[in-house]
């Protein structure tokens, strides 16, 4: 994989336009520059079990003066991402989230209406001291920390094609109903399939659930009044 493969989806001018946005373009120049700090990150999505140095060697492959790169350490790496932040990486991904599925697509409809799928779930985090304090884990009786910190994501996805449409982040102790920001930007012709433990999050997806239909009279039966009476006086 080299980079012109990513710059298919995430444009040389989209990525620089998030740069921009937030202000993070480099005052002088870098051997890491902000552009290829993105597509980095990117990429170790991508790769999520390679070293950095695998990941990059991956990214940069066959470009001219990619040699420079492979000597540069794991800390710069990790100070650059520190200094980059992650609004641009979110803006990024909102310019590019969307529905993936036509009208084509097999298991993506019902009836006319966009499939979606509203769910949350857990991702481990590296065991330092700052992630614990950010995100916090599990913990035992009293209190004492075990295994790694976590950080809790509440995910809107299309079902035929799984793609992510909406993401929100939060630390191990944010139930997903605290985490209810997660809805498509466009509501129009969709529906939503929440999950048990989602089904109090969310009001701007629970708008695009269809509601219950209400339970049929049977006929010749009367069906008695749920509201108490008034006596006469």
């Amino acid at each position: 994989m080299r980079i012109g493969i990513l710059t298919k989806v995430f444009s040389a001018e989209l990525v620089d336009a998030a740069i921009a946005k937030h202000d993070r373009a480099e005052r002088r120049r870098r051997l890491l520059p902000a552009r290829l700090v993105v597509y980095f990150v990117l990429a170790l999505c991508l790769f999520a079990r390679e070293s950095y140095e695998e990941v990059l060697r991956l990214l940069t492959s066959g470009i001219p003066g990619s040699q420079a790169h492979a000597r540069v350490n794991r800390s710069s790496w990790c100070r650059a991402r520190t200094r980059f932040g992650e609004d641009v990486l979110e803006t990024v991904f909102r310019q590019v989230a969307g529905p993936l599925a036509t009208r084509g697509t097999p298991g993506a409809w019902w009836r006319g209406l966009r499939l979606l799928a509203l769910d949350g779930t857990q991702f481990d985090l590296p065991d330092s001291t700052s992630n614990g304090d950010t995100f916090d884990g599990p913990s035992a009786t009293g209190g004492v920390p075990f295994g790694f910190p976590q950080v809790r994501a509440v995910v809107l996805a299309e079902v035929g094609t799984h793609g992510v449409l909406d993401a929100r982040l939060g630390g191990y102790r944010d139930g997903e109903r605290g985490l209810d920001g997660a809805k498509g930007r466009s509501a129009s012709g969709l529906r939503a399939q929440v999950s048990r433990s989602s089904l109090g999050i969310g009001r701007g997806m629970v708008r695009m659930c269809r509601r219950p239909r209400r339970p049929r009279k049977p006929a010749g039966l009367l069906l008695p009044s749920l509201l108490p009476k008034c006596r006469r006086t």
